[in-house]
């Protein structure tokens, strides 16, 4: 009973100790950035009469302790008070106070501890990474996130630096955070190297002085491209000597002039501009070196090389020099001298015999040109030398020579006694030939015309010939040539029959003629690869039809042919559009229909039935690169599978959904005719030549005798 008494006192001691209660309404949050408002509602409540200051302290870690409040209280018993109390965490309240903290609200004797939480000055920044490799001169939106550590959005100020190690010249731009959002349009520079490059985006807020509260920052990295910018033609040497190799390569350049590898093809062009003809045509790697066997015997002159890489293109040009050069030999007791160089040679060269005997010649010789010279000496074997004007030995050897003295004479010439004793030969021929003459003259008329007349008619038949392959222009205008002219007549008389056609529609044939390019001679390949086909070709207002005639082709059946003419010049055209930056924006149709025309002096002179001409220029012209065809020529196709172009109402056309018989060797078969087009080229030149000669009057007086 004395213990439970004692119990009760004691625990009535300790309730009149407490003269005040102190309620927390609200804890504070687990995390605060630097600037946020600490707010804290708490009642105190009056167990007996009290009278004095309350206060909040903020306690940290490392002892630090802020008093933020105090106020004056005075309560009876029983009453209770409610305060507002908070703390703005400011550098000017709470200096460089961060980490974790507690609060502490007293009165008096009693205090109560809140729980504890985090100051934090860290921002979380937060890219949009999704692309992250461009080009130089590219402009590119770097954007993101950025919050605090207590989950609130920022509003603030960005910084994006764009920075390699390889180089110090960095990128530097601001932006503004708002609403927890950046977003920064930085235009990379055109000449910025290709590699690996770090973005570092720093984020940070400010108070009212300008200060520095709250910051963050993120890095990613980001790829530039090593685009292709130039591309250069590189010789060993441009003055290459005949009878050597030119040695020539395309050296790609990115956006710094860095070397690309990648592949390039390349052209060697006999001559300069429109007029110069592709010797070889390669493709090989870019920064290796082509090799060209230069003639020995080519003349001097300026040649091109063209290159194409990625669709850049480059010319340079290079130059044959003049090369002086002769080639000896001797055999027994004859010096055979020939010019190997590409002038004719117009020197002296000296023939020393044995040791004291020496022998100037003046030798001229044009390109090609052999003399032979007769060696005359004492008999016996002789060293024998042969020295150019500038005493440069040529050539040594041992020759067994005969004669009663030193002696140099051009093979072939003679004394004057061997040249009297012809002349007299040839006078007694002359008397037996005029002898025979009167006795046998009728016959000899005969025999004599009689071979006239035959040689007569091989140079008509040159003549024909040499008409039907001749190059004329397509159409007055044009740089196009053929050797199948067709002419559009409104009147005329011929026969009626039916044609297949192929039309090729160029719809930017202004802005090639304005401008320097290939695409001529890409054109004039479809030319030449139709009249392998054996068609005539039509030129009129920025369309090629290639019209099929019985007339030409032998055959009745041309609807085949038309659509492999077709199908080549597409193939032809979309390779040219690939390899060169001056593109060509084209279409084609086929179409049939009936002609009256004749053949005049190799040209097709023609007039359409209905509106045959008219139609193939309009579908060609509404063709999109494709090959549309006609409602007619559909009829006639039977190895081909149609449908109908429904966005084209003004007349039927039908577009191909496959060839039945095309396949891997139609297109060896186009890139086969390239090739062979251009060695045709080379070989044009040396035809025409061999044609003069036969044409020369000399020559068939020869071809009689």
């Amino acid at each position: 009973m004395k213990k439970e008494f004692a119990l009760i006192i004691f625990i009535v001691m300790i309730i009149s100790s407490v003269s005040a209660e102190i309620i927390i309404l609200q804890q504070p949050k687990s995390v605060y950035n630097v600037d946020d408002t600490i707010t804290i509602p708490i009642t105190i409540k009056a167990v007996e009469k009290i009278s004095g200051t309350f206060s909040m302290d903020l306690l940290c870690n490392g002892g630090k302790q802020v008093n933020f409040y105090r106020n004056g209280v005075s309560l009876n018993p029983g009453e209770e008070k409610t305060l507002e109390t908070s703390l703005i965490l400011t550098k000017d309240n709470i200096g460089e106070t961060l980490g974790d903290c507690k609060i502490k609200g007293s009165i008096e004797q009693e205090y109560v501890i809140l729980n504890e939480f985090r100051i934090s000055n860290l921002l979380v920044v937060q890219p949009n990474t999704e692309q992250t490799e461009f080009e130089p001169g590219q402009s590119i939106l770097i954007r993101g996130s950025v919050i605090k550590e207590n989950e609130q959005d920022s509003n603030g100020f960005v910084g994006v630096e764009i920075s390699t190690e390889n180089s110090s010249e960095n990128i530097l731009q601001t932006g503004t955070i708002s609403n927890g959002f950046y977003s920064i349009n930085i235009t990379l520079p055109e000449n910025m190297a290709a590699g690996k490059y770090l973005v570092k985006v720093n984020a940070y807020e400010l108070d009212t002085k300008a200060r520095q509260t709250n910051k963050g920052f993120s890095n990613h990295n980001i790829d530039i491209k090593q685009v292709p910018r130039s591309l250069e033609i590189a010789f060993e040497t441009a003055q290459v000597e005949p009878g050597t190799n030119l040695k020539v390569k395309a050296v790609l350049h990115d956006q710094t002039g860095e070397k690309i590898n990648s592949n390039s093809i390349i052209s060697i062009k006999k001559g300069v501009g429109e007029n110069s003809i592709v010797q070889q045509q390669s493709e090989i790697s870019t920064d290796q070196y082509l090799e060209f066997s230069i003639p020995y015997n080519e003349p001097s002159s300026n040649w091109s090389v063209f290159a194409v890489s990625n669709q850049l293109t480059s010319e340079a040009i290079f130059t044959i020099i003049e090369k002086k050069a002769i080639e000896v030999e001797i055999l027994n007791e004859t010096v055979s001298i020939t010019n190997k160089g590409n002038i004719p040679y117009n020197d002296s060269v000296k023939i020393k015999i044995g040791e004291n005997q020496t022998v100037d010649l003046n030798v001229s010789l044009n390109v090609d040109e052999n003399k032979k010279y007769k060696l005359k000496a004492p008999d016996g074997t002789w060293e024998v030398e042969v020295l150019d004007s500038q005493g440069e030995v040529i050539l040594t050897a041992m020759a067994t020579l005969e004669g009663r003295a030193v002696e140099i004479r051009e093979s072939g010439k003679t004394s004057i006694s061997r040249i009297i004793a012809v002349i007299v030969w040839i006078f007694i021929v002359l008397v037996l030939g005029f002898v025979a003459f009167l006795l046998f003259k009728k016959g000899y008329r005969k025999t004599f015309f009689g071979k006239f007349k035959i040689k007569k008619k091989v140079r008509e038949s040159k003549v024909n010939s040499a008409w039907e392959n001749r190059a004329i222009p397509v159409s007055k205008d044009s740089n196009l040539e053929t050797k199948n002219k067709a002419n559009l007549s409104l009147s005329i008389r011929g026969e009626k029959h039916e044609v297949s056609i192929a039309a090729v529609h160029i719809k930017n044939l202004r802005e090639i003629q304005s401008k320097k390019g290939n695409a001529e001679e890409t054109l004039q390949k479809i030319v030449n690869f139709a009249e392998d086909k054996k068609a005539f070709v039509y030129e009129n207002q920025g369309s090629i039809l290639f019209i099929l005639t019985p007339l030409k082709t032998r055959k009745f059946k041309n609807e085949s042919t038309a659509l492999e003419i077709a199908q080549g010049a597409k193939e032809i055209l979309s390779e040219h559009n690939r390899l060169f930056k001056q593109k060509i924006s084209f279409g084609i149709c086929l179409n049939y229909g009936e002609i009256v025309g004749k053949i005049e002096k190799g040209e097709l002179i023609f007039m359409g039935i209905e509106n045959l001409i008219t139609l193939s220029k309009r579908i060609a012209s509404v063709s999109d690169e494709t090959i549309l065809i006609s409602e007619k020529m559909r009829g006639k196709l039977t190895s081909i599978r149609t449908e109908r172009d429904e966005s084209i109402e003004k007349f039927p056309v039908y577009k191909m959904k496959d060839i039945k018989y095309h396949d891997e060797t139609h297109s060896r078969f186009i890139k086969s005719f390239l090739k062979r087009s251009e060695k045709n080229e080379m070989e044009k030149k040396s035809i025409s030549d061999n044609q003069d000669k036969d044409d020369d009057p000399k020559s068939l007086i020869k071809g009689f005798y």
